[in-house]
């Protein structure tokens, strides 16, 4: 078990600011109503009537959201004790990020789209990935059958337009999550996600490696005159796995809103206004720090909304 040892006020702040960033990103998206007309979501819902691209979208981004928000519920409660302890291991905190990390990753790729024939070919390919995953897990041989018959009918359906080949599933989350930073307003490189999420997945394994490349030495106190040292988690790593998932996820929620036709500053500050209400006064978070949350989403808000705006 990891001794216990106190986080840089530094490092913790960073995680605070992941927290309460993802809880504006789950307000922002819940203020998020059907695509308006007209928007790019509600014209693939309307080329693609049997099932809502909107929907799946909304769907990953909130399952995302609920990894993260499980982890603002133990690192920053809403209803904090003054001296109350957060004790952070290793593997929890890095399962997280990449749970959400894969979830948002998902929306984004499907909404980092030229068109809306390609958006709705990357929606099928999903589908169809989900279709399969379903099917595997089943143990009864007609529930197999049945979940079969509805990839064939989707395959089908849209055959005039896409050969199976063109809508096969993705070769993996790790596909998934390099194509989906290829949007250049991203802030997360493919090449950097895919070092964190190699990380993640490690640890959410129990591999050994992690044990090793995701700790480190820290000195402890003095016994009789010789220094002792813990080997911990090592803070950055999983300040910086933290920060993938949600900035992933947070970018897959503005792109939504946006392409959904929302205000999106309006709903950027309805959302953080929202958050602000609901947050404990702690007095070991520096003043400033939810400002920083503010410039944080007007700065990203910003930038999708100069390149998301209707062609």
């Amino acid at each position: 078990m990891d001794q216990p040892v106190p986080v840089d006020p530094e490092i913790s702040q960073s995680w605070t600011v992941t927290a309460i960033g993802s809880r504006v990103s789950q307000r922002t998206l819940e203020l998020v109503g059907e695509p308006a007309p007209g928007s790019r979501l509600a014209q693939v819902d309307t080329a693609y009537p049997y099932e809502q691209v909107s929907g799946r979208v909304r769907g990953y981004l909130s399952a995302a959201l609920e990894h993260l928000i499980f982890w603002a519920d133990y690192a920053t409660p809403l209803k904090f004790h003054e001296d109350q302890a957060v004790l952070v291991s290793l593997r929890p905190a890095y399962t997280i990020a990449r749970a959400a990390l894969e979830a948002s990753a998902q929306a984004v790729w499907l909404m980092n789209s030229p068109d809306p024939t390609e958006c709705i070919r990357r929606h099928l390919c999903l589908a169809r990935w989900d279709l399969q995953e379903y099917r595997k897990s089943k143990l009864d041989t007609a529930a197999k059958e049945s979940i079969k018959a509805q990839e064939a009918e989707l395959v089908q359906r849209v055959s005039a337009v896409f050969a199976e080949d063109q809508i096969r599933p993705p070769n993996g989350y790790l596909d998934v999550i390099r194509s989906a930073c290829s949007a250049e307003e991203l802030p997360l490189t493919a090449d950097d996600a895919e070092r964190l999420w190699r990380a993640a997945s490690g640890a959410a394994h129990g591999k050994q490696w992690p044990n090793v490349e995701l700790r480190t030495t820290v000195a402890t106190g003095m016994t009789q005159s010789v220094q002792e040292t813990a080997l911990v988690p090592d803070p950055i790593g999983i300040r910086d796995v933290l920060n993938a998932g949600y900035k992933v996820t947070q970018y897959g929620v503005l792109r939504f809103a946006d392409y959904s036709g929302a205000d999106l500053h309006q709903l950027s500050l309805d959302a953080t206004l929202w958050v602000s209400s609901r947050l404990p006064q702690r007095r070991d978070l520096p003043a400033g720090t939810f400002e920083r949350i503010t410039s944080d989403v007007v700065t990203r808000h910003t930038a999708i909304r100069v390149s998301g705006s209707a062609e």
